[in-house]
């Protein structure tokens, strides 16, 4: 039996029974993948089995790749592979994969994705679905006590992970690492500008709705009163001078007093992930906030957005 992962607007990857291991003991990461490798290697032709360990174990090498605690899924893309191929491994009751320890457990469940080089959308696709499956209360485990591989393709087919014909947003996006609120002050932004590096943090109101981006710039420009912006001669002012009256009130000034409320990226939750690269291009940054309707959900970042269009 062979299962679709999903359907869309690209053909879909696949995995059948063959391509499944069920409560199997390896001894570290690279066996493993080396067995799921010559399970997928045996039915594709052009598939170097070799050199597509070598590929998973240098990109696992730089990042271990984990959907979710307890869910490996070790993957690489393999230049002229003329589809995406899928492996799916559990462990042995009461048992863990070595090697695999990543946030939160031990890989119990591993997923082996092998894309082409050519097509950027396909792991993701690949993955967005298998983590939606997953993300189900108690998903989890009951994969991992399937004791048969039609059990687990039966799983994993249409009506539990299916794939959009795009990747979307909210494929994309994380946790907001940091999120301040409107009622609060310019002394609690410098704070979190501060504690976390982060230079530029969301406002939202008390529903959730985001109102705002309040920046280190933003900070930066409410020091420094417009005219000295056109003096060239600033001899006149001595070390920070400038900064002296935010300094006496911060503690009482709003956030939203100094908040920028229209110029940031944002894209909807299903909106086409080009859309992000959209926003972030248009509005010239390097932050895209996801949202659905006005409330923030989450948020996407340039350097996390290359990561995985270009490496992952």
């Amino acid at each position: 039996m062979t299962a679709p992962l999903a359907t869309g607007a690209t053909p879909a990857p696949v995995f059948s029974e063959k391509h499944v291991l069920c409560h199997v003991e390896c001894a570290d990461e690279r066996s493993l993948v080396e067995r799921m490798t010559k399970l997928l290697s045996g039915s594709v032709s052009m598939l170097d089995p070799a050199m597509a360990v070598e590929a998973v174990m240098e990109r696992e090498a730089q990042a271990p790749s984990f959907l979710a605690p307890g869910v490996a899924m070790p993957h690489a893309r393999i230049a002229g592979l003329e589809r995406t191929l899928v492996a799916v491994a559990t462990a042995a009751p009461g048992r863990h994969f070595d090697g695999f320890s990543g946030p939160g457990a031990p890989a119990r469940l591993a997923v082996l994705v092998l894309a082409p080089s050519e097509a950027p959308a396909e792991y993701l696709k690949v993955a967005a679905a298998i983590a939606r499956r997953l993300d189900e209360p108690g998903a989890i485990d009951r994969a991992c006590a399937l004791a048969d591989a039609g059990q687990v393709v039966d799983f994993f087919q249409p009506g539990g992970g299916s794939l959009h014909g795009h990747v979307r947003a909210a494929d994309l996006m994380s946790p907001p690492p940091a999120v301040l609120k409107e009622t609060d002050s310019v002394k609690d932004a410098i704070d979190m500008i501060v504690r976390t590096g982060i230079s530029s943090i969301p406002v939202v109101d008390k529903e959730g709705d985001i109102v705002g981006v309040a920046s280190a710039d933003d900070v930066l420009r409410a020091c420094i009163p417009d005219y000295l912006l056109w003096m060239e001669d600033l001899s006149a002012f001595s070390n920070f001078e400038p900064f002296s009256t935010l300094m006496a009130k911060e503690g009482s000034t709003w956030i939203a007093d100094i908040t920028d409320d229209d110029e940031f990226a944002s894209a909807q939750v299903d909106e086409p992930a080009i859309r992000v690269a959209e926003a972030m291009a248009r509005r010239k940054s390097g932050t895209c906030y996801v949202l659905e309707g006005s409330r923030l959900v989450g948020v996407v970042t340039l350097p996390a957005f290359l990561k995985m269009v270009f490496r992952d």
